[in-house]
Parts: C-alpha cells; sequence; structure tokens
C-alpha cells in the first residue's frame, strides 16, 4: 500500500482533476465506457481513470450537459460541463473529509429540463459523482395558428429552448382536442370559451402572447371619430376575439357591433376591402391593420385603447393529458422553455424578430411596425378569469346559449404546471 504525504495528494488530486476536466472538455482523448440518461447520471469508466490511484474517472452525456467524477480513496469529485441547456458545472475534490472547489463549465439555463449538469462532490466513503443529468424529455406536439405573430414564441421555444423534441404544427385547439396524439395547442381565449363548452376537459395553462388589437378606418368613408362607425361596415373574421374586440370599442361610445354592419373578410383580403372602400373600417390581429394603413396612407385613421381588450393567446392542455406523468414533466419542461423565449422577445428582440419573419415569411420593416403591439410577460395572465366570465356573455350569445358563471369557468384555468415550472428553476 502506497503512502503519499498531504502535499503530493494535493498534487496528485489537482493533476487528476485537470484530466478529467480535460476528457470532458475533448482536449484528450477518452474512451468512454459507458453512459447513462438517469435523473442523479452516473460515472463511466474511461481510460482517463481506470489507474487514477485506485479511484475511477469517467464522464456521461446527455442532453442536459457532461458530467465528468473521479474519486480517490472512496472520496469523490465531479465537473460540469454544461450543454445547451445544462446549469453551469463545478469541479470539487475531496481526501480524508477536505474538499476543495473548481471551474466548472459553461453556464445554460433550464436547469431540470436536461438536468442540473456537475455539482461538486463531497465527503468520503463512496460519495457519488455529480448530477449529470436526468431522463430525456418525452417527445411533444404542438399545434398552432402558424399564420400568427403570436404563435411564434411557442416555436422558439421548440426549436431552441426545449432539450427534447418538439413538432409545431397547424391545427390549435380544434386538432389539440379532436386528436389524441396533440399535447398542446395555441389559441386565443375566445376559442377556449368556444371549445370548452363540449370538451370541459381543456385546460389553458400558459399565457403565450397579448396582442393589443385597433381599428383602422377611413376618414373618406366619414370616420372622425369611433362613434361615426355607426351604420357603417366593418370588416373582420366573425366569431373571433378580433370580432369581439369591434363590439367592446364601440360599447366605449355607447354602441355595441348590432350598430354596424360586420363584413366577413381575412388577413389578406381585409386591407383590400377597406383600400377599395368596401368597408369604412377593418380590424385583425397584426400585421393586417397596419398593411391596411399602409395601403390608404393619410386617410386612415386609427381607434385604439389598450384598457378595453387584448386578445390572450394561450397554451392549452387537456386534463387527460395533464395526468399523465411522463407527458406532464414534459409540459412543464416546455413551459420552462417558453419562458425563456419570452424574454428572448422582451430583452433581445434582435435575436427573435428574424425567427418571426422567416416562419411567417413576414418583411422585417413590417415586423418593426407592429412589434410594439405584442406582449410576451412569461406568465399565466392573472386577470385570465376576469375576462373569460366577460367574454362568455358575448360568445354565449354569438351561439344562443346560457353564460356561464365564475365557478363554471374556473376549471379551465390550470396554474399548476407553471408553479411546478417556476418552482424548478
Amino acid at each position: 500500500m502506497l503512502i503519499y504525504s498531504v502535499a503530493e495528494t494535493e498534487r496528485i488530486m489537482r493533476n487528476l482533476i485537470a484530466l478529467v476536466l480535460a476528457c470532458a472538455l475533448g482536449l484528450v482523448a477518452c474512451d468512454v465506457g459507458s453512459t447513462s440518461p438517469s435523473d442523479g447520471g452516473s460515472a463511466g469508466t474511461s481510460s482517463a481513470g481506470k489507474n487514477a490511484l485506485g479511484g475511477a474517472a469517467g464522464a456521461t452525456t446527455n442532453s442536459g450537459g457532461t458530467s465528468a467524477g473521479a474519486s480517490f480513496g472512496g472520496a469523490s469529485a465531479s465537473a460540469g460541463i454544461a450543454g445547451t441547456s445544462g446549469t453551469a458545472g463545478s469541479a470539487g475534490s475531496s481526501a480524508g473529509g477536505q474538499s476543495a472547489s473548481g471551474a466548472g463549465g459553461s453556464a445554460g439555463s433550464n436547469a431540470g429540463s436536461g438536468g442540473v449538469a456537475g455539482a461538486a462532490g463531497s465527503g468520503v466513503g463512496g460519495a457519488s459523482a455529480g448530477a449529470g443529468g436526468g431522463t430525456p424529455l418525452p417527445a411533444l406536439k404542438i399545434t398552432s395558428d402558424i399564420a400568427s405573430i403570436e404563435f411564434t414564441p411557442v416555436l422558439v421555444a421548440a426549436e431552441s429552448f426545449y432539450a427534447g423534441t418538439a413538432s409545431v404544427g397547424e391545427g390549435g385547439i380544434v386538432t389539440l382536442l379532436n386528436d389524441s396524439t396533440v399535447d398542446l395547442g395555441s389559441n386565443a381565449e375566445t376559442q377556449s370559451l368556444r371549445q370548452s363548452v363540449n370538451f370541459p376537459n381543456l385546460r389553458i395553462i400558459f399565457t403565450v402572447t397579448e396582442t393589443f388589437y385597433r381599428i383602422v378606418a377611413s376618414r373618406s368613408a366619414g370616420v372622425a371619430t369611433l362613434a361615426d362607425l355607426k351604420g357603417k361596415s366593418v370588416a373582420t373574421i366573425p366569431n373571433t376575439s378580433a370580432a369581439y374586440y369591434v363590439d367592446k370599442m364601440l360599447r366605449t361610445v355607447g354602441l355595441t357591433d348590432k350598430d354596424v354592419t360586420i363584413r366577413s373578410g381575412s388577413a389578406q383580403t381585409l386591407p383590400t376591402l377597406l383600400a377599395n372602400g368596401a368597408v369604412a373600417a377593418v380590424t385583425l390581429w397584426e400585421p393586417s391593420p397596419q398593411v391596411a394603413m399602409d395601403r390608404i396612407g393619410s386617410d386612415a385613421i386609427e381607434f385604439q385603447d389598450r384598457s378595453v381588450y387584448r386578445e390572450i393567446v394561450n397554451l392549452h392542455s387537456t386534463a387527460e393529458t395533464l395526468a399523465k406523468p411522463e407527458k406532464r414533466r414534459g409540459i412543464v419542461a416546455f413551459v420552462r422553455a417558453l419562458i425563456q423565449a419570452q424574454r428572448q422577445f422582451r430583452e433581445e428582440p434582435e435575436k427573435a424578430k428574424p425567427r418571426v419573419t422567416k416562419a411567417l415569411n413576414m418583411d422585417a420593416a413590417l415586423l418593426d411596425k407592429v412589434w410594439h403591439n405584442e406582449q410576451w410577460l412569461g406568465t399565466l395572465v392573472p386577470d385570465l378569469l376576469d375576462v373569460l366570465v366577460e367574454e362568455d356573455v358575448w360568445v354565449a350569445a354569438q351561439t344562443g346559449r346560457t353564460p356561464r358563471t365564475r365557478a363554471q369557468l374556473a376549471p379551465l384555468v390550470d396554474d399548476s404546471i407553471l408553479k411546478e415550472a417556476l418552482a424548478g428553476q
């Protein structure tokens, strides 16, 4: 049995840790013997550690990051190299109960989605290597209105921040509710109210985007004030949040949507209807109103009151899907990814905007004009139930049913996923 002095022991451990870090960083060749995707991570074997004074050194790699561990006399050390979604790792070693910390890996975020990389090892008598990541996240299938700005945080979250695989396709919550292979869907709260009548298992779990609408009218059509719309034609898409906005705005001047003629159109046709004089005003989600304004130039007049209403596009799932532990784990991680995506939209728009223009095939200058009408707060808006109770009166009138009470609507909003996502950060 070899006996080493304290100084010699410390020198050996420093060299060993440097070798393990170099192995994990790819600076030296390592023959990794095994990998493990388990929650705690486990040390594999490598040529770097087979003869490390009776200890073992290894590396594990998964979606969350890479962790390398070394042992000497039963004490453990770990070095974390964060991957795309790992957090900063740290290296530590202990011998005879004395521990030291070293440099960790580069920092990422999304802790808990793909695992935390490289917590420092400590103690003696066989203490384990640091955590290297968790079980791979489940694949998720998401459907949205992929022609709107509002869905784009979902796309960015799926492509850049979710540690698992997530596909985003056309469909929204109608597809979610009719296709059991779909896990999540995004739509405005108006559609949540419509669909939840026949599908009481629908759940709103997070707010994706809030959009401030506006009515764009033509001065030459005789519109100088909002009240001038009485008896005139307004183009929008009936039974949507935009049509609801028309009613809400008209009520501020003593009118309702019954005092105008609602003309049906689309995002593409509304600007033309206004430019040709077929209608006096238009409203819809962006960028259609801006395109209409650009078409008629100085003849345009805009009416917007942000205190009256904003469209609330939410992420939805079903009670059955949320009750599946593995899917729920993935959905919690996806909400955490969506929070990160929204932070980018708020704080680094120069990174988010190119993603939006590419997804929608939109001109960058046009997006710049409407960007201020979008809002990404990274939460489930706290007044959502209030909005649903008030709005259901209008939605119910469209279909001739009785509005639901607050108690009846309350189960539609489920904040438990958000709470779990925030707790895991």
